[in-house]
């Protein structure tokens, strides 16, 4: 994505976002970021915090 944000404001709209680097799986619940992989269905409260460039520039949208 483009800007952090771009990655909050898709996170805030409901959106699922993935990592094109890890492959893992972004969301907010509760207004926190969870992650998860993408074969497991439990999301985890994430640590990442979008400091640098790197954090949201490999993130996509993931489409239904």
């Amino acid at each position: 994505m483009k800007s952090k944000e771009s990655v909050l404001e898709a996170l805030n709209e409901g959106k699922n976002l993935i990592s094109s680097i890890t492959g893992l799986q972004y969301t907010l619940i509760n207004n926190k970021l969870h992650t998860r992989h993408s074969e497991r269905s439990d999301w985890n409260e994430s640590d990442l915090h979008f400091y640098n460039p790197p954090s949201w520039l490999n993130m996509k949208i993931i489409e239904d």
